[in-house]
């Protein structure tokens, strides 16, 4: 209701206006020639604020002055001129519609005006050519009806057409100021721009009409001596009307003069009698110049009327008032030309200055927040400056620092004898001492951690860099700087929990799980002991989680985990494996594999008992069984997998035989194993008889130049390949992946001899672990005579999961002795800067799979373009793994690869083959 009102009482209150100000203009300071309209401004100004909007406003506003104004219902008759009368209407209303739309389509919807070029703009089209054209029309038109006459046609057009064109210079600058969007920019104009207009505007009218009065004073004197000229001649003409007023027409200079109308009434009807002169004259428009005299002509009274016409103005208006108001309106209309170009520059330096102070403001919250993180890094790592004398073994300097963090005064470090080496943790001593020592002779940078006794008596954690002076051999003094590390090291003992502990119920987890029972299998097999493995599912736990919710199902396994911890003296371990599953380990302390299995089996049948007795939750009782199934180790299998798989099954036979009970693996549950075995089995075979096949597949750069190839092992049998992802677990758990990698890597080096290309070889974590590894790659290359450069090893990132000096220590030999370092399958294992940076990596081969989802993918492709701005800042290669399509070869290169492998390049073959069927 409110949106369908809105519209229509614009245009109502606009079209008010719009005939209001015209009236004004009209009678009260457009005399007697138009010298500003300002019905052209007024509906310029209203179409380009309101658009089409506002098109039944000016349709009404002019509808308003036509009948108000114009007069048109009688003044040219609404049936012998109407014609004209339309004409003249729709002049009236396309003035500002076609100004108003050619503005529009000029300089765009969004008006501004705020330079130069737009304000001339504007005003060229809104006014100058526009104005021109409807001034010519108008003017055209009221000569053919006869108001003009031919003498003064060129006078009243250029008259006409500078009305129009001050209107809008004056009355469309206004209206936008109060109307027009940006308010932001609109607004503000209204005292910049608005009020110095309306006031010039003021002033002009006022002045105008002081030299106005004088001129209606002078014509007024000169139509009382006509009137008494008329008056003399009727009084002593004839008496008799028509001859009187026949010696008129004939002798009286007052209508030779055609500057008047004179008109006779009759003095009691008022009709006209007689009309000498009749031009289209207002007579209303000029009352102020109207004079009247009754007269007595034979026995009847009479009214002789005298008025002016539009000569008689132009003939006795002095040109200083037309100077005065053509330069006044003038210098309006220079006034908002000028405003509207410093209003729009002070605008735009205003939108400048606040980009600019935002631009600032941005600066300077970046700045302090990097003054807050620098802090808060100084303030989470406080620092010890400390120096010591070898020799003495005293303390020289230290930094204030020490006593807040320490606790000791800092006059006690410097007094106190061997004050440092009394206060680290014995068991940090000799790691501290040794490092110290290795700074001295090796002059290498030294950073250590270790503990430090407070003066509460707590061990607190620090890192120490030491650093050696140039005038160590003068004072035998070694500086330190000790950074606490404490909350990091309890943050990272916290951290190891979780990552080996349930959340739920803090037992340990899966992977505690393997690395426990890992260390008992050895132990066991040292001492040639057995222990057991019990793997309980709870029966029927999905089907209450599932009915009573997950938060009954959490409650449910805090209560099972807490009765299985009343067994932890019986059992090294007692783990979550995940979900409602719970693996119980044993340690290696039965000398029988028998006895094992009898004293475990009673221990699980107790176990049952207690995990069946009811469980309190919510108010409620609730019951859930187990089911147990229990393997030997090491008996049947000595790798973790396996023991718990076969308690697994086990398990799953309980479950088959009814539930709630105990079950002890044998060899009648192996089904399961027997293609692991099968492979196991084919694996021996091939190492033996040398049955392995080596494929290549080639890695080309952005060109499809072959850089590379990676040797890929495969095993023929019985009618089919078998690949590594089936043969290379069975070999690391049977111990003949170093057999089976030695055997890839001499024959992809005897390759690399003979074809001159590079290759690239897998090797396993267990692989790269085994003792003598690097020395047999050194052997390998002497023996074929091949470039270290032109052998790369993939390694995936497992392999930085151990001892990290130990892997370092690797790695550096590889790299020293020249052999290329890539890592497989980047991105979905153990990622971490820190061991980039610290290990010579030459290649980053990023998986398949994200290179799969690469154009389908955000996430993928962000990953992969973050891995190669990582690579590029480290100096690494990225090599993009299982490239088969142009679309995704094309986005790769885009996205800042170094190299490609994959199916589109070629798949694993013999290298000749490949070597003569790569792409150009």
């Amino acid at each position: 209701m409110i949106k369908t009102f809105k519209p229509i009482l614009t245009n109502v209150l606009f079209a008010a206006v719009y005939a209001a100000v015209c009236y004004a203009a009209y009678y009260y300071f457009v005399r007697p020639t138009l010298a500003i309209w300002p019905a052209a401004g007024l509906g310029v100004g209203a179409i380009i604020i309101w658009r089409s909007r506002i098109i039944p406003g000016i349709l009404l506003g002019e509808l308003l002055n036509s009948l108000i104004i114009y007069k048109v219902h009688h003044q040219f008759g609404w049936n012998v001129d109407t014609l004209y009368n339309a004409l003249f209407y729709s002049l009236n209303v396309l003035r500002p519609m076609v100004a108003g739309f050619w503005v529009l389509s000029v300089l765009g919807n969004k008006l501004l005006l705020l330079d130069f070029k737009s304000v001339l703009k504007f005003f060229i089209f809104a006014a100058v050519i526009p104005m021109a054209v409807a001034s010519l029309l108008f003017v055209l038109l009221l000569n053919q009806i006869g108001f003009f006459t031919d003498d003064n046609f060129f006078t009243k057009s250029f008259l006409w057409y500078l009305g129009d064109v001050m209107s809008v210079l004056i009355f469309t600058p206004i209206m936008l100021t109060l109307f027009a969007r940006p308010r932001s920019l609109w607004r503000v104009r209204i005292v910049s721009l608005t009020l110095p207009v309306l006031v010039s505007f003021v002033l002009i009218y006022l002045l105008f009409n002081s030299f106005r009065q004088f001129q209606i004073d002078r014509v007024n004197e000169g139509i009382k001596s006509q009137l008494s000229v008329l008056e003399t001649q009727f009084k002593q003409g004839p008496q008799d009307l028509d001859q009187l007023l026949e010696n008129l027409r004939e002798q009286s200079p007052v209508y030779a003069a055609k500057h008047y109308v004179v008109r006779v009434y009759r003095e009691e009807l008022k009709t006209r009698e007689l009309i000498y002169f009749n031009e289209d004259v207002r007579v209303s428009r000029f009352k102020d110049y109207v004079h009247e005299k009754s007269i007595r002509i034979g026995d009847s009274d009479y009214v002789l009327f005298i008025a002016p016409n539009n000569d008689l103005f132009l003939a006795n208006t002095p040109e200083s008032l037309w100077l005065t108001l053509l330069v006044g309106i003038f210098f309006a209309a220079f006034i908002t030309f000028i405003m509207l170009i410093l209003s729009g520059k002070n605008y735009t330096t205003e939108l400048m200055v606040a980009e600019r102070t935002k631009d600032l403001n941005k600066i300077n919250e970046k700045l302090a927040q990097t003054n807050l993180d620098y802090k808060r890094i100084i303030e989470s790592h406080p620092v010890i400056f400390w120096k010591v004398n070898i020799k003495q073994d005293q303390i020289k300097f230290v930094s204030n620092e020490a006593k807040t963090l320490l606790g000791y005064p800092v006059k006690q470090w410097l007094t106190e004898s061997h004050f440092l080496m009394n206060k680290i943790h014995p068991d940090d001593l000799s790691r501290f001492k040794e490092a110290l020592f290795q700074k001295i002779f090796k002059h290498q940078n030294i950073t250590i951690s270790y503990r430090i006794r407070h003066a509460n008596g707590d061990y607190r954690w620090f890192k120490d860099t030491l650093y050696l002076p140039e005038s160590f051999d003068q004072d035998h003094e070694i500086m330190g700087m000790m950074v606490d590390i404490n909350e990091e090291k309890t943050s990272a003992q916290k951290i190891r929990h979780l990552a080996f502990h349930d959340p739920l119920t803090d037992l340990p987890n899966r992977q505690q799980l393997q690395q426990v029972l890992n260390e008992l299998i050895r132990q066991g097999q040292s001492t040639q002991q057995f222990g057991a493995v019990l793997f309980l599912d709870m029966d029927r736990f999905k089907v209450l989680n599932d009915a009573l919710g997950h938060h009954f199902g959490d409650q449910l396994l805090l209560k099972i985990s807490n009765r299985l911890k009343l067994y932890q003296d019986e059992f090294n371990l007692i783990a979550r494996f995940g979900g409602d599953e719970f693996v119980l380990v044993t340690e290696c302390e039965y000398q029988t594999a028998n006895d094992a299995a009898v004293q475990v089996v009673m221990l699980a049948e107790d176990i049952i008992q207690t995990l069946a007795k009811p469980y309190q939750i919510d108010h409620h009782q609730h019951i859930c069984t187990v089911s147990i199934g229990v393997s030997i180790y090491p008996y049947e299998s000595n790798t973790v997998n396996d023991i718990i798989r076969q308690a697994d099954v086990a398990m799953y036979r309980s479950k088959e035989q009814g539930r709630n009970q105990v079950t002890m693996y044998h060899q009648s549950m192996k089904q399961h194993n027997d293609q692991i075995l099968y492979v196991e089995q084919v694996l021996r075979h091939a190492v033996n008889e040398d049955k392995f096949i080596l494929k290549y597949q080639p890695m080309v750069d952005s060109n499809r130049q072959i850089v590379s190839f990676e040797a890929l092992i495969r095993i023929f049998q019985d009618g089919r390949t078998i690949y590594p992802d089936e043969f290379i677990p069975v070999a690391e758990d049977t111990d003949l992946i170093q057999s089976l990698g030695r055997w890839v890597i001499s024959n992809a080096c005897y390759t690399a001899s003979e074809s001159g290309h590079n290759i690239s070889i897998n090797v396993s974590s267990k692989q790269f672990h085994q003792q003598g590894f690097i020395k047999y790659i050194e052997q390998i290359i002497n023996q074929f005579n091949i470039k270290p450069n032109s052998l790369t090893i993939e390694l995936t990132e497992g392999v930085v999961v151990g001892n990290f000096n130990e892997i370092q220590y690797k790695f550096n030999r590889l790299s020293d002795l020249g052999v290329q370092i890539a890592i497989d399958d980047f991105g979905t294992g153990y990622s971490s800067l820190q061991y980039l940076r610290q290990l010579p990596i030459d290649f980053l081969k990023i998986d398949k799979s994200f290179i799969d989802d690469v154009q389908t993918n955000d996430n993928a492709e962000v990953i992969i373009r973050t891995i190669t701005s990582m690579a590029k800042n480290l100096n690494l290669k990225t090599v993009a793994e299982g490239v088969e399509t142009e679309e995704q070869f094309s986005l790769l290169k885009k996205l800042g690869c170094d190299y490609f492998q994959g199916y589109l390049f070629g798949r694993p073959g013999d290298l000749h083959t490949i070597k003569d069927d790569r792409q150009p």
